[in-house]
């Protein structure tokens, strides 16, 4: 076994490295009956290290886990949320436009103008929040 750090030879049971003093840094990936910590034996049914103390379950690798069709059609709920009410939005920002500008055209009141003027910036926040939702979608579905 090599230092990480120098490169120098090191037995298997240093827990420094002689020639510049970095911690040796065990792999996580040992053999079943060996601990994980320093490499000692271990019997199967032990799940501490009588050598240094270290749990064998601290440093065994995760089993990937499996995806339901119950979690995968949740995580994808907020995204198809979020491009409903974008989508309501602007077809509230279009219609609302549409009768303000017939409005204006038979009653010439300022407040019909300013109304048809603000239909744009609602419809441009619906598009953001449609926009965000298909971005949190198109996200959620590239998950395992």
């Amino acid at each position: 076994m090599n230092c990480q750090k120098c490169n120098r030879e090191m037995n298997q049971n240093d827990e420094f490295c002689g020639g510049c003093g970095s911690k040796l840094k065990v792999s996580t990936k040992t053999a079943p009956n060996s601990c994980p910590g320093c490499m000692n034996e271990m019997s199967p049914n032990q799940t501490h290290c009588q050598k240094c103390g270290s749990s064998r379950s601290v440093f065994r690798e995760k089993e990937p886990t499996q995806v339901s069709a119950a979690d995968s059609k949740s995580s994808k709920l907020p995204g198809i949320i979020f491009i409903s009410i974008g989508l309501v939005v602007i077809i509230f920002a279009l219609i609302n436009f549409k009768i303000t500008s017939d409005a204006l055209n038979t009653d010439p009141n300022p407040g019909l103008g300013l109304q048809a003027v603000m239909s744009f910036p609602i419809g441009i926040i619906g598009l953001i929040v449609l926009i965000a939702g298909l971005v949190f979608l198109s996200a959620s579905s590239d998950k395992p």
